[in-house]
Order: C-alpha cells, then structure tokens, then sequence
C-alpha cells in the first residue's frame, strides 16, 4: 500500500464509519480496487483508521462522555447505592445500559473472531451483507416517531443488532439506529447512544491487535501509512459525523438505502 492509496481508503472509513452505510465493507471493496493487500499489516491499517474515527467521536460528544464517565466513575465505588442511583440518576442508567449493550458485540467478536476476520477478504459476501443494510435502512422510512426512554430490553435489544454489524456489509450505525428507532427512541438519543457505546470497544479491539502487531513488528515506511490513515480518518470523519447528525434531525436516514443498494449491486457484478 502506497500513501495515495492509505490516503483514499481512510477517506473512505473516515466518510464512512458513521454514515449507514458501512465503513468495513467499504474498506474491503476498496482494498479490492486498489489491489492494496500489499500493506504487510492490513488489519493494522483497519485498526488505525477506527481509531481516528473513536478520536471523532470523542471530539465532538466530549460533554456526553466525560459527564457520563464522572457520574459512573463517581457511583461505582458505592455499590450499596447502585439501585437507587439506577432508578434516579438517568446518566448513570444510560452507563450501565450502554455497558448491556456493549456485551453481545463483545462476546460473539471474541468468539468468532476468526471467522469474522476471513469475511474481510470476500467483497462478494460484503456486497450482499450491503443489500441487508439497505433493506434496514429503508425500513426506517415507515418507522413512527415515538420518544421512549431506552430501558434494559431496549439497550440489549440495540447490543445485538450490533453484535449483527461485525460483518462487514452490515453498517454498526445503520442497525443499531435502526433497531433503536424501531423500538420507539428518539433520534438524537439513538445516535448518541450508538456512538457512545461502541468507544469501549473500539479500545479493546484496538489493544488486542495492535499487542499482536507489536510482537510481530512494523517497519518505519508501515508506520508512515499508517500516520495517514489516522489523520485523514479523524478529519473526514469529525465532518462526516456532524453530516449525519444533522440528517438524523431532518428525517433523511433512510436515503442512504439507495446508496447501499448501488453499492452492493456494483459488488455484486464486479466480483
């Protein structure tokens, strides 16, 4: 992989990691294009890209997140009064729902770790994982918009649906705030709980690897690659988030089912 190639393809996780549309299987179709599998350490490359889109993340829900971090923080030490915090502290519910929910991703991704990771060299599969998330997205088109309070059914119920985008094709944004909004959450509240919740683990996911690549080693023009790849990913992706934020209040989401949907077909043909 050359930097003109490590340049487009974190522009392409950077516009596509929040947007509905998949990131990982963009990356796979991409690496596909360019023939890019010459990088050494393509998981590395996945991995630094991610983690220039947590760092967007990080950036523009700041507030949200260090509000919530200092409330669990602070009632985690006191289990005694952990129920009735739960019951009257709504920032300290929303850490523990999001911490439910964060526990089926994790688990089926260490479990079928493996698996997952031979899906990232098949485009043809990521096209047809790319039909489903259109199909999901233009569901949302005939959702009602409702406004209720995410519970423990609710949050585990969104923990699968992104338990279900660890194939690639299958946007982690576009089931997670689908499924939220199926079951009668607002917007807002959806978006910030799918892009909170997921930070834990692009963490863990990242440490895991990157212990793993360590011990193999990368070479000095490999590190170069990847310092693109962080910053491009955190720049169009800070831009990219905000994009769909705003979609997101304007009822727009389910257009990019089209989008999905020329994608896949494209694989489809091409491979």
């Amino acid at each position: 992989m050359n930097a003109f190639s490590a340049l487009i393809l974190a522009a392409i996780q950077g516009f596509t990691e929040f947007l509905p549309v998949s990131s990982s299987g963009h990356l796979v179709l991409g690496e596909a294009l360019l023939g890019s599998h010459a990088f050494g350490n393509s998981i590395a490359f996945e991995l630094v890209v991610h983690l220039g889109t947590f760092l967007a993340v990080v950036v523009v829900f700041w507030k949200d997140i260090f509000n919530l971090l200092s409330v669990f923080g602070l009632r985690l030490i006191n289990p005694r009064q952990w129920h009735s915090e739960y019951m009257e502290n709504s920032d300290f519910r929303l850490s523990v729902l999001m911490i439910v929910a964060m526990l089926p991703a994790g688990f089926v991704g260490l479990l079928l770790r493996d698996q997952i990771s031979n899906l990232f060299s098949k485009p043809a599969m990521v096209s047809v994982a790319l039909l489903l998330t259109g199909g999901m997205l233009l569901s949302t088109k005939y959702y009602q918009k409702l406004d209720r309070p995410i519970n423990l059914k609710r949050a585990l119920l969104i923990g699968l649906a992104q338990a279900l985008a660890l194939v690639p094709g299958i946007s982690r944004s576009g089931s997670t705030i689908t499924m939220a909004l199926a079951l009668g959450v607002k917007q807002d509240q959806a978006a910030r709980f799918s892009f909170i919740m997921v930070l834990p683990l692009i963490v863990a996911a990242t440490l895991l690897e990157f212990k793993d690549l360590l011990e193999v080693g990368i070479s000095s023009a490999e590190w170069l690659i990847l310092g693109i790849g962080l910053i491009v990913s955190f720049i169009i992706g800070f831009i990219s988030l905000k994009w769909l934020l705003q979609l997101l209040k304007q009822g727009k989401f389910h257009y990019f089912a089209w989008y999905c949907f020329s994608v896949a077909i494209f694989g489809l043909f091409y491979f």
